[in-house]
């Protein structure tokens, strides 16, 4: 999640290049779309799990992340291993961000240029790779000179690959078509080891579930002189987990948040019985909720609790498909115009899948927020293109 375009273009500014306001791209010739900027990884087959990188892989500023620093992450899955798990945490997608919020209002807001990167455990099921229900988030924050030298790989990447990752984001399509031996994915990997690693980690987030595949937990810790600070739940300032329980179907959702934010409806679109009790005035407050967490100009994670951000997209096509509530012109729908926003990830609206930008099971799953603020990040990194 990310500050408002008017804060991106602040940052492009101070590097002396000319914003790029909504709706304004390059003229003419090439432009980032979203696969330049986030990047999906397909899964490899059975075998060859170390075509992806893990958190002991070391770069030029070290291990991605130290098993120390892992040790102090609460057990992502439960009756498995933390040996096993750790081994099994591969990197799934990695997303560039040049504006992610260094301080919490009231403080005036900072951008932090970042490269994101998300792992799973991968392992072997029925003779095919496939992911377990947890994550963790890896935030590696650069100087200027190292956030340039990833906009040069973007831009190079983005000359390499031609048309073939313009359009909706989804299961990159370079890497698909080349696989992970490629020298596409080679040079995305060179790029994160270039940038990332424990010199650089500034903050790790987590998502664990339950035996039964029914209740997920959500923290974050920061990372100070080399070791974890717990990050206080936004707008749950007293808590450091937040949780999401779900029991429902696709068509029938029985799910809430633990616990819910204070003066916020978005937690009854996650219960099929609310919704058909609720008013349509108090609907449409829960889906301006939603709409809001999405937008990267209206939110941003100062602003939003992670629980709420990776239940928001599917809670609210749910309303949308089965209630009586619309967003079709809504003032906090987000629109970049030039860019494909449809999700078309493969778990569709399942309501067990809270991935944001990532895989359940061997189905690709990502979040309405992660494609948006991925137009938003071409769209201001664009502005970098050299002449």
């Amino acid at each position: 999640m990310r500050l408002v375009v008017a804060a991106l273009s602040a940052v492009l500014l101070a590097c002396g290049a000319a914003p790029v306001l909504p709706g304004k791209g390059p003229p003419t010739g090439p432009r980032l779309d979203l696969n330049d900027v986030s990047f999906l990884m397909p899964l490899p087959v059975a075998g060859k799990e170390a075509s992806l990188l893990s958190m002991a892989d070391d770069g030029m500023m070290g291990p991605l992340l130290p098993r120390r620093l892992y040790d102090g992450l609460p057990l992502l899955v439960e009756k498995q291993t933390g040996d096993g798990l750790y081994r099994e945490l591969r990197v799934i997608s990695a997303r560039v961000d040049p504006c992610f919020p260094g301080s919490a209002p009231p403080a005036a807001p900072t951008c932090v240029k970042q490269v994101r990167l998300v792992a799973q455990p991968v392992f072997v099921k029925d003779g095919a790779l496939t992911t377990r229900d947890a994550t963790v988030h890896l935030f590696y924050s650069l100087d200027a000179a190292a956030f340039a030298g990833v906009v040069q790989h973007l831009f190079a990447l983005d000359a390499s690959a031609g048309t073939m990752t313009d359009g909706a984001l989804d299961v990159h399509p370079v890497m698909r078509r080349q696989g992970l031996d490629g020298p596409y994915h080679g040079r995305v990997k060179a790029m994160i080891l270039e940038a990332c690693g424990f010199a650089t980690l500034s903050r790790v987030a987590f998502m664990s579930v339950d035996e039964q595949g029914r209740q997920w937990r959500f923290g974050a810790f920061n990372v100070v002189g080399g070791a974890f600070v717990d990050d206080l739940i936004p707008r749950l300032p007293t808590l450091k987990v937040q949780a999401v329980q779900e029991f429902g179907t696709e068509s029938f959702r029985n799910g809430a948040l633990i616990p819910g934010a204070p003066n916020d409806t978005l937690d009854t679109l996650l219960s099929e019985t609310s919704m058909r009790l609720l008013d349509p005035r108090t609907l449409n407050k829960a889906l301006t909720s939603a709409l809001r967490i999405e937008h990267p100009e209206r939110s941003s994670p100062k602003t939003i609790d992670c629980a709420s951000c990776h239940v928001a997209s599917r809670a609210r096509r749910n309303a949308e498909t089965f209630h009586r509530v619309d967003s079709t012109g809504h003032a906090d729908l987000f629109t970049a115009p030039g860019f494909d926003l449809s999700r078309i990830d493969a778990v569709k609206d399942d309501p067990k899948a809270l991935r944001a930008f990532g895989y359940l099971g061997r189905d690709s799953a990502m979040s309405q927020r992660t494609i948006n603020e991925s137009a938003a990040v071409a769209q201001a990194l664009e502005g970098l293109r050299p002449n």
